[in-house]
């Protein structure tokens, strides 16, 4: 790291905001600290004496302000701020004044709400911090710097609420966001004044961005034009889902994110476009440094727009001084400019998948290039620019790919095969398309004669780019799913990479071998330390409804119930199946029903369809639904066995756990045959000493039936029925369960206020430990036969 004086200082501050991360020391402690290295550094470098201790303390020094940085960030929040207004069980009204440009969505318009005042509890406070403010299906439209007072409820937004998920609450905290408010009905805001916020952004930026989006928007048809905005100002919000879902399937999704690429694209088009012109080199030098500068505020300020405009203005003012600039320095002061700023912004899929790119093309392009092979190939073509361009192309797309490889399939959980050749096709059709759009753009407001024949152009180029895309993600093989990279993959991944590259150095020679026995061995003993006699049980968060994975310590698995499934949502398709997927589950050996309820029976049809189902096991009881049609229909047309059980059944087939059927009983279901809860299948899982209830959404009728089965109830995990609903979880059904764990699937702020006190209150007399969905999230109980434990796994 010899004279990158940026990149040591990042490596330091960057292992401080990762140990902030997975640490929690108070601030005032931190601070204290780091007065001592801090201090020893200045001595040091003040008496011009040990340059070795001078090293080790500006590096303790960098990383305590990092960890210090990054608690300030997260932990520390003064109190007014909106954060401790969360979560309120009534209406708030909050007023501030809109801080960003407001975002098009397919179905509602999003934007930051910066507030200064909220009315909670009967009282106006004194208020600040960012909200986001979502308008659904609203014809008003609001702009930047406008005051407006909103009404609603205030939530926080979700976290990580199931194992690997993306989490929401945290992608938002990275750009200062700490709640929302859904606005459905106009009376639920009011606009009481303009012309507030930053001039520059109000009457230049965002005038001159919405000019674009509507030229954009009223020329151009939907998709083309939705594309155009997603590369142009970084609108990609109307962009299908559909079309977004191939440009991944692909491996160019990274298009669609305005990035360094789309900054390149612009510095290319007005460093053209002036030495066209013929103006002087200071000044197209200049002016293109003001067109980045510009062009980064209409992105929003995105990270990776900041580093490639940081990156890009010192490379062209270095080319003014005729000084060489050091481009991995230069990445690493543009990394810490944003850091410094947003230390959150560290453990974003943008920021890591942005500068990986950058490096990975800095370090592993000029490798590529000197290759044997490549190099004698490009020699020979070295005047064909026909030839060579798309190679240079192609080689470029290698290096990044090479470098962004674990993020992607950390993040997208895929492995795009023909990513390297659709970028050779799908780069100079986004280039072209954009680099028209915007001249056209341009003339429109002095030539519109001329302009539309620009449009035109633009319109070819991304119909083009569109049609290819879907085409090519439609080939067969086009991408490989892979759900169970995790970070020390990563790690190893670039270890070796480096070392494959460095292999003419002998002791990347002796290192190589080295890792590959390393490597063989991790691969070898990886299982020996499993505990292969584990029983372990997923409550999985699917809201209002009920969805449990139990993986069996012979390997099998079962999923009883599976979430519910609405008009916006599917617990199978936006839950579970991607959590089964994550875990390496690609088949369910029971599916098992305990009542064809919606919040229920919704995710299982996905499933069905898309894992390799071998039984389905319910209670006979069906409503005439659709749901139900359609389970019914493909349990026949996908040939899966179906068992319909009965109270007092007992199933052998998942040694050495036995599965006691508990209810209902053929008498039963004849007694009340319109109740569906009450009717739940509810089975016992008994491994060893150890034994699970789960009792569907059985209520006050199911309850007097089951007792019969008396000390047989007795269990230290209950899986508590109905929600905890008031007309469940009875005294004597509780009695003879005595569950030293109580689960509740339940939805966060519900509408049927489950769980009710009075079950809440049952359990605690009994001293049972309760565990809910819509406070814990997911809940993750092991058992190794003798003990039970939960498992933590935020």
């Amino acid at each position: 790291m010899k004279n990158k004086p940026a990149l040591k200082a990042l490596v330091f501050f960057g292992a401080g905001l990762v140990a902030g991360r997975f640490f929690d020391p108070p601030v005032a402690v931190v601070l204290f600290v780091s007065t001592v290295p801090a201090a020893l550094a200045f001595a040091c470098w003040y008496a011009d004496k040990r340059p070795a201790l001078l090293s080790i303390s500006l590096a303790a020094a960098l990383a305590l302000a990092g960890l210090v940085r990054y608690e300030l960030v997260t932990s520390y929040f003064s109190p007014d701020h909106i954060s401790h207004f969360m979560n309120h069980d009534g209406i708030v009204a909050v007023r501030g004044i809109v801080a960003g440009y407001p975002e098009r969505r397919l179905e509602k318009v999003n934007f930051t709400l910066s507030a200064h005042e909220i009315y909670f509890k009967e009282r106006v406070w004194p208020t600040h911090g960012k909200i986001l403010i979502s308008l659904v299906e609203l014809d008003t439209l609001f702009e930047y710097g406008d005051e407006l007072v909103v009404r609603g409820k205030l939530r926080q937004p979700k976290d990580r609420r199931n194992p690997g998920e993306f989490d929401y609450r945290e992608f938002l905290l990275a750009q200062g966001i700490h709640g929302s408010v859904m606005i459905y009905h106009a009376a639920q805001i009011k606009k009481l004044s303009s012309n507030n916020g930053s001039w520059f952004l109000r009457e230049v930026v965002f005038p001159s961005k919405n000019y674009l989006e509507k030229f954009i928007r009223n020329n151009l048809p939907a998709q083309e034009a939705a594309l155009l905005s997603g590369l142009l100002i970084g609108e990609r919000g109307e962009i299908p889902v559909e079309l977004r879902g191939a440009f991944a399937k692909l491996g160019v999704i990274h298009i669609l994110a305005v990035s360094g690429m789309h900054v390149g694209f612009i510095m290319i088009i007005f460093m053209g476009v002036m030495g066209f012109l013929r103006l002087p080199p200071w000044l197209r030098v200049a002016l293109t440094i003001l067109a980045l500068m510009f062009y980064a505020h209409v992105t929003n300020l995105k990270p990776p727009v900041v580093r490639a405009s940081i990156m890009g203005g010192l490379l062209l003012f270095g080319t003014l001084l005729e000084r060489k600039t050091n481009v991995y320095n230069t990445l690493a002061l543009a990394a810490l400019f944003i850091l410094i700023l947003n230390p959150l912004e560290l453990f974003q899929a943008g920021f890591q998948l942005s500068f990986s790119a950058v490096f990975s093309i800095v370090y592993f392009y000029p490798k590529l290039r000197g290759l044997k092979t490549i190099a004698d190939l490009l020699a020979r073509i070295q005047g064909r620019a026909v030839l060579r361009y798309p190679l240079e192309l192609a080689l470029v797309s290698a290096a990044a790919f090479l470098g962004t490889l674990p993020f992607t399939l950390m993040y997208f959980n895929r492995l795009p095969n023909f990513a390297l050749a659709a970028n050779l096709v799908v780069i100079p059709l986004a280039f072209l398309g954009l680099a028209n759009g915007l001249v056209a753009a341009v003339f429109n407001l002095i030539m519109p004669a001329l302009a539309k024949l620009y449009l035109a152009a633009s319109w070819f180029f991304l119909h083009t780019l569109i049609h290819f895309v879907e085409w090519a993600s439609a080939l067969p093989f086009a991408q490989i799913a892979m759900y169970r990279f995790s970070l020390g993959l990563g790690v190893g991944y670039f270890m070796l990479l480096v070392l494959i590259f460095n292999f003419n150095f002998a002791a990347a020679r002796r290192w190589l071998i080295i890792f590959v026995l390393c490597l063989a061995n991790y691969f070898v003993w990886q299982g020996a330390g499993r505990n292969s006699n584990e029983l372990t049980v997923t409550f999985l968060d699917v809201g209002q409804g009920d969805a449990a994975l139990i993986r069996f310590p012979n390997g099998k698995k079962m999923l009883i119930d599976g979430g519910p499934r609405g008009r916006h949502a599917d617990a199978g398709a936006w839950v579970i199946a991607p959590y089964l997927q994550r875990e390496g589950i690609h088949e369910i050996d029971a599916l098992v029903l305990s009542h064809t309820d919606a919040d229920h029976l919704g995710g299982f049809p996905f499933l069905m369809r898309n894992f390799k189902v071998r039984e389905v096991w319910d209670n006979g009881v069906m409503k005439d639904t659709q749901l139900c049609r359609e389970y019914l229909g493909l349990i026949d047309s996908l040939n899966i066995t179906r068992r319909v059980l009965r109270a007092g059944a007992v199933v052998d087939d998942f040694s050495p756990v036995k599965i006691f059927v508990l209810h209902p009983t053929e008498n039963f279901l004849k007694q009340n045959p319109a109740n569906v809860n009450e009717a739940s299948l509810s089975l016992k899982l008994s491994y060893g000493e150890i034994d699970f209830i789960f009792m569907g959404d059985v209520e006050t009728a199911g309850e007097q039936a089951i007792p019969k089965f008396g000390d047989l109830l007795a269990s230290e995990v209950l899986k508590v029925s109905h929600h905890g609903s008031r007309t469940s979880s009875s005294e004597q059904i509780l009695n003879l369960v005595r569950p030293q764990l109580a689960a509740i699937s339940v939805g966060e702020l519900n509408k049927f206020e489950h769980p009710h006190d009075e079950v809440l209150a049952r359990l605690r007399f009994l001293n049972s430990r309760v565990l809910r969905t819509d406070r814990h999230s997911a809940i993750l109980l092991k058992s190794d036969g003798k003990t039970v434990e939960v498992v933590n796994w935020k």
